[in-house]
């Protein structure tokens, strides 16, 4: 397992247990279609979300994880691709996915945890990244994320000495 593999993995966890302490019941996604892939890598769903928010009501979700040590380069490749990119393949395979995207090196004021937002996606238009709390459809409070970046940083730290 290369350190890229590594961190993606660790990834993963972190945006599962951020979930998981937002009360949302989390499972891992299977499914018997093929999986999106581009080269080595795969974009099908890592995970299933959901949330009972009152009695008989239910969200859910699925969830593609990312690791990327510089989101705004990975963002601006996606833009270049217009209609082949792999956020608008994915999507249109799984209606509700969330592709949530963490880093390392977040730029001045950015989390470590950010997301592709289509509700307020316009085709057409390049993406852009949301920290996961400004997803307000989500639920997920700020402290929930800072003490997941607190362990990005000390474990992602200790990988890269």
């Amino acid at each position: 397992m290369d350190l890229l593999e590594a961190k993606s993995r660790i990834a993963e966890a972190l945006v599962e247990s951020i979930f998981r302490r937002a009360r949302y019941h989390v499972s891992r996604f299977r499914t018997e279609q093929f999986p999106l892939r581009f080269g080595r890598e795969d974009f099908s769903p890592d995970f299933l979300a959901s949330l009972e928010t009152s009695p008989g009501e239910r969200v859910e979700f699925l969830g593609e994880v990312k690791y990327r040590p510089h989101i705004d380069q990975f963002i601006s490749v996606e833009n270049q691709r217009g209609d082949r990119s792999v956020f608008l393949m994915a999507r249109r395979q799984w209606p509700r996915l969330y592709f949530v995207l963490v880093t390392d090196h977040p730029e001045p004021g950015r989390s470590c945890f950010q997301a592709i937002s289509f509700g307020e996606y316009t085709p057409g238009e390049p993406f852009r990244t949301v920290d996961l709390t400004d997803l307000k459809e989500l639920g997920i409070f700020r402290h929930n994320v800072e003490d997941h970046e607190a362990l990005v940083f000390s474990i992602f730290d200790l990988l890269n000495a």
